[in-house]
């Protein structure tokens, strides 16, 4: 059922958002007369067609402004009903005219909220009128429109971030030319009772009354600094519904297994069964604790063989089905009724994803939601169309891939950091492109018939093993985009990083991301700033996904006490261009001038090898071809120490014969391999490379990215990615950070330095 506009005048009086202008609805049928109209203020009021097939009144001619006199109002009446006969009419309202408060850019004022499949209700504000779409696609989102989460966000919290939008720039005077037109105390009480709304109507309310999909006022204007709505709408729809609840604790069980069994193994050939079981063979895991489920053999390879899940001998964490699709529903039956296995991988694809297995799915689901009755809540699920889990702790590893495509890299200590993805694919792509991320958890969600991106980024998050997460999500199951919020809100309150990438942003890339996982993309806006708003770092591209959880996982613990930046290089393209790039679309840095004792730290140690004369002791500093090793070192010492830097990129264009930078050349001491790694542990500054070069230079890539460096193939790029991870980092607060020697000792966390004005 629609709400119309005199409906949503009456809701948000009840719930004190603001006093609507004087109005009466007049139903169809019935006459206007003069007595109606001496009751509003004034010599003129407003018409407007009330009717469910309007949307925008002044497209539609369906809204006049007329002399407050019963001949031209009812003359008035009859062109509207002739303009709009075409339509169902419901009746005419009657609504005073109010004079605004001055006219131009900025001076009206749009709020609305709207339920949604992920992540429940949300509340927008920004600027109103019949321009709100077209401002809303021409500016940054943020500044055109803000957004948050209405059932974890206070009207407080709306006001801050509606403070970063152009609407308030205006409507608060902040513009030249412009004066205070409306109190911060009048907007918070506005936001104030949207949310109240929102929170009692636009959620799940169990079949206690209707539920709000949807309710805006465009516009609000201002009269005498308090806001009065011209305008709304409103809609009855349901809500997205609460899930059943899953053994959340059972995640645990999936990342560190003590027993694994592996189901759809082939004796004859090397299938997805077969590979995964020596996978996890490779990796360590006891071979007491380890079984194949198969009819008809006593063992493979060395593995003993168990003909059923319930001839299983002992209580299993993990079981890992790679049997065909059509298999799965047998398979998930047996797990169930065995009551013998914590969690399950389910490997085949086809269960949902594709054209005709709907029904597939739908027996699946609800095979599983009928296990939610079982004592410990049966158990769970993660996929199908997964390659499942690569699990350093765990010491298993289901990913199907051959060594020969993919090195495992098992014999390299893992890092800090996990992986979880929706897509396998793109797991083992950014493997693949950055080997030395070396993920301690690397989680391939599939098509989240069960088991979600926020239960196993919620589990991973609570680990004292990883400090950085990488997360991908093609779509949200319901209300799991919230969850994930949450999530990521108490991860990032423990001074750890999430760096998300959201795909399906566009139609087109909605529908690959449905024909691809399963998924049902949401507004990629609102996701955006959910993600963003409780404490996440959003990736706009693969790539900046890849830089970003490289940076987060190798400089965790490092001080960030600013985002004022030092640059070193031996090329003047370098220094300009990272320069250039000191400001960019999602953050700000600053390149300082050096102290005077830096720049003459710098001016005697270039002295020592003579090219003092070539060089300028600034920042950037280019250090010209001519420099070797050592001096390259006493110039980063010399930036690192300036209390003026809070992070510093080195770039060393490796073509010059003044350096040790090929394969055969690093063999011999003293290289840059060698020299970065101990200068950026030495310190508690952040400190990048950056080899802008071909293939014959990617074994110091390689060796500088093992030695714990984060490494750019390009300036420019090095620049915008430190710089988003800086500003990242400063806006969370100064976030206290353990240092891996305190974890030792069991310190407590120090504070980096605040952010200079």
């Amino acid at each position: 059922r629609q709400f119309y506009e005199h409906e949503v005048y009456r809701l948000i009086e009840l719930a004190g958002a603001a006093s609507a202008p004087c109005h009466r609805f007049v139903p169809a049928g019935e006459q206007i007369t003069a007595d109606i109209l001496s009751s509003f203020p004034g010599d003129k009021v407003v018409l407007k067609l009330v009717s469910a097939e309007v949307v925008h009144k002044t497209e539609a001619g369906a809204v006049v402004f007329v002399a407050k006199e019963i001949d031209a109002v009812q003359r008035a009446v009859e062109q509207l009903l002739d303009r709009c006969r075409d339509k169902q009419v419901e009746g005419i309202l009657i609504v005073e005219f109010v004079e605004q408060a001055g006219g131009g850019f900025g001076r009206e004022l749009f709020v609305g909220i709207r339920a949604t499949r992920e992540f429940g209700p949300v509340i927008a504000a920004g600027l109103g009128g019949v321009n709100t779409e077209y401002f809303a696609q021409k500016m940054k989102p943020s500044v055109a429109v803000a957004k948050a989460l209405a059932l974890d966000t206070s009207a407080e919290e709306f006001l801050e971030l509606f403070k970063g939008t152009a609407a308030y720039d205006v409507i608060s005077g902040r513009v030249r030319g412009q004066s205070r037109i409306v109190t911060d105390a009048v907007l918070l009480r506005c936001f104030r009772a949207f949310i109240a709304i929102a929170r009692r109507f636009g959620a799940d309310r169990c079949g206690a009354g209707p539920e709000l999909g949807e309710l805006e006022v465009n516009p609000f204007t201002f009269v005498r600094k308090q806001l009065i709505p011209l305008d709304g709408r409103g809609q009855l729809t349901p809500a997205a519904k609460n899930p059943v609840p899953r053994p959340f604790a059972k995640v645990q069980n999936l990342l560190e297994p003590r027993s694994i069994a592996v189901m759809g193994v082939s004796a004859k050939r090397a299938n997805f069964g077969r590979i995964i079981l020596n996978n996890v063979c490779s990796c360590g895991f006891p071979r007491e604790h380890l079984y194949v489920v198969k009819e008809g053999l006593d063992e493979v390879d060395g593995i003993r063989c168990v003909p059923t899940v319930d001839q299983l001998p002992e209580a299993i964490d993990l079981l890992v089905v790679a049997t065909s699709a059509a298999q799965v529903p047998e398979a998930i039956d047996a797990v169930i009724d065995s009551q013998k296995v914590a969690t399950v991988i389910l490997i085949p694809g086809g269960v949902g994803e594709t054209e005709g297995s709907e029904a597939l799915k739908d027996q699946v689901c609800q095979r599983i939601l009928a296990s939610r009755a079982q004592k410990d809540g049966g158990p769970i699920f993660i996929g199908p169309n997964s390659m499942g889990i690569r699990s350093r702790p765990g010491n298993y590893d289901t990913f199907f891939i051959p060594a020969s495509k993919l090195d495992p890299r098992r014999q390299i200590p893992p890092r800090r950091a996990a992986i979880v993805s929706q897509s396998g694919a793109f797991i083992i792509t950014r493997l693949s492109n950055v080997a030395s991320l070396d993920p301690a958890l690397a989680v391939s969600l599939g098509n989240q018939l069960d088991v979600t991106v926020s239960d196993v980024v919620r589990n991973v998050g609570d680990r004292d093993d990883i400090d950085c997460i990488g997360v991908y999500v093609e779509g949200f199951n319901d209300l799991d985009g919230l969850a994930f919020a949450r999530a990521v809100r108490e991860i990032t309150k423990k001074s750890k990083l999430v760096v998300f990438y959201k795909a399906g942003r566009t139609a087109p890339g909605r529908a690959a991301t449905a024909g691809h996982t399963a998924s049902v993309a949401g507004d990629y806006d609102v996701c955006e700033a959910a993600v963003t708003n409780a404490g996440g770092v959003v990736a706009g591209t693969f790539k900046e996904f890849e830089q970003l959880v490289e940076l987060g996982t190798a400089l965790h613990d490092k001080d960030i006490g600013g985002c004022r930046l030092g640059a070193i290089s031996n090329a003047g393209f370098e220094t300009v261009g990272m320069a250039d790039n000191i400001l960019g679309e999602r953050y700000a840095v600053e390149m300082p001038k050096l102290s005077e004792a830096t720049a003459n730290k710098i001016a005697n140690h270039l002295r020592e090898f003579r090219i003092d004369t070539l060089v300028n002791a600034r920042n950037p500093l280019d250090l010209t071809p001519m420099a070797n090793e050592a001096a390259f070192a006493g110039c980063i010492r010399a930036m690192l120490d300036d209390p003026g830097i809070d992070a510093l990129i080195v770039s060393a264009v490796p073509l010059t014969p003044q350096l040790l930078t090929t394969a055969k050349e690093l063999e011999k001491p003293g290289s840059l391999a060698e020299i970065l790694p101990e200068l950026l542990s030495g310190s508690s500054k952040p400190l990048v490379a950056v080899i802008d070069s071909g293939d014959r230079y990617e074994p110091l890539v390689n060796a500088l990215r093992t030695g714990g460096v984060p490494t750019f193939r390009s300036a420019d790029q090095a620049v915008r990615a430190l710089g988003r991870y800086l500003c990242h980092r400063v806006s969370q607060g100064g976030s206290k950070v353990l240092t891996s020697a305190s974890r030792k000792k069991g310190e407590a966390p120090r504070q980096p330095k605040k952010t200079p004005a």
